[in-house]
């Protein structure tokens, strides 16, 4: 009887063996399935955003004083006279470049960006999906919230979808669009680390989402989107001193300053 017992013990026990295996062996395709899933939303996000996504170049032109050593520099020396009459005296004019990026609210050519993006600027040129530039000019810039509205004379523009950020939550994908350095289409992909960050850039306001997805110079007015492709905030800064750590502007809050400068 016992060695009857241990035999039925033994034959269940490899029984149970393989009935594991063949759980795991089924159960590994749905790991792999919802990753699949995951990749297409992702996919997805970038073909519904990406057309709506701008890069920005604001053209400045600064006034630089040029460098002249103090009248008493080169006093004593053999090179009193020569540095004395030498060199430029008039203030040079240079154009400066700078780069940022916008998401197009409108078909009729309004494009929401970052206000330190187009400060200051004396021509706006907005390089659309398609790779066709055009000029921009701004409607109105709120240098207090770092928002900036820009509207360009183009046909056939692809609006994105707006959303609602009083209802995010801390934990869900966040996707940030735009042109760091430079290289545009760019997205990356990370969580919403937190809400109503205070106490950041100027401090004027303080109500930031915290993103770990990738924002770098260049990021600044791209838009922050959640996995439906719906856009939840403008990026606006990073942390000097550590990385992952991102912020942008809430859109609801973008909204509400935009609305008197919509036409």
């Amino acid at each position: 009887m016992r060695r009857r017992s241990w035999l039925v013990f033994f034959s269940l026990g490899w029984t149970l063996v393989v009935l594991m295996g063949f759980w795991q062996a089924e159960r590994s395709p749905v790991y792999g399935a919802a990753a699949m899933g995951l990749q297409e939303d992702f996919i997805r996000v970038a073909e519904q955003v990406m057309p709506s996504v701008v890069s920005l170049k604001a053209v400045r032109v600064v006034t630089v004083q040029p460098w002249r050593p103090p009248e008493d520099f080169f006093k004593g020396t053999p090179f009193e006279g020569t540095f004395r009459e030498s060199g430029p005296s008039q203030p040079i004019r240079r154009r400066q470049v700078g780069q940022g990026s916008g998401i197009i609210i409108d078909s009729r050519g309004y494009i929401l960006t970052n206000h330190h993006v187009v400060a200051g600027s004396q021509q706006i040129l907005v390089r659309l999906n398609n790779g066709r530039e055009v000029q921009g000019r701004v409607l109105g810039s709120d240098p207090r919230f770092d928002v900036a509205l820009v509207q360009v004379q183009a046909q056939g523009l692809k609006p994105a979808h707006l959303g609602d950020s009083s209802q995010i939550r801390v934990g869900q994908w966040a996707i940030a669009m735009g042109s760091p350095f430079g290289l545009e289409q760019t997205m990356t992909v990370g969580v919403v680390s937190a809400t109503g960050r205070r106490g950041l850039g100027q401090g004027h306001y303080g109500d930031f989402i915290q993103t770990d997805a990738s924002i770098n110079p260049g990021n600044s007015g791209g838009p922050l989107v959640d996995i439906n492709g719906r856009v939840i905030g403008i990026n606006s800064m990073i942390s000097a001193q550590g990385q992952g750590i991102g912020f942008a502007i809430p859109i609801n809050l973008a909204k509400k300053i935009i609305s008197p400068w919509l036409r």
